[in-house]
């Protein structure tokens, strides 16, 4: 018998989500000029073994050249997946923001019209009781 799943209920901490957000940015901002940084350093590849043409030497050049190079694909996909994930935050957040803010209207909605409801009720309840007779005590 395949298994049920129960729902589950999701809260979410808008405060300390904007501030992972903010955290993941600051540090997605710092890895973005240090990747520029390494390329400007790194962008010529391996540069060893250059006075000696042998075999060997152009078999460790063209491996750390590999290594390099795949460091790098490798900086620039987690980059992607870094910004991706910030999108994705921010994006929650704001859902989450509107959604609250929707239900804040519909609060306001629902309270504005019992107000209304119980003014009317209020002057209904006014109108409706007779004045207590000349000289007797309410």
């Amino acid at each position: 018998m395949p298994e049920r799943r129960t729902p589950v209920q999701i809260t979410v901490d808008l405060a300390g989500l904007r501030e992972v957000s903010a955290s993941l940015r600051h540090q997605t901002k710092a890895l973005k000029s240090d990747l520029a940084a390494a390329q400007l350093r790194m962008g010529w590849g391996a540069r060893f073994c250059l006075a000696l043409d042998c075999a060997e030497g152009r078999a460790a050049r063209a491996s750390a050249s590999d290594v390099l190079a795949k460091h790098r694909r490798n900086a620039e996909l987690q980059l992607q997946i870094t910004e991706g994930l910030n999108n994705a935050l921010d994006q929650i957040a704001k859902n989450y923001a509107d959604a609250d803010a929707r239900a804040a209207a519909r609060i306001y909605d629902v309270d504005a019209e019992l107000n209304k409801a119980f003014a009317h009720l209020r002057e209904a309840a006014k109108t409706e009781q007779p004045s207590p007779p000349r000289g007797m005590l309410p």
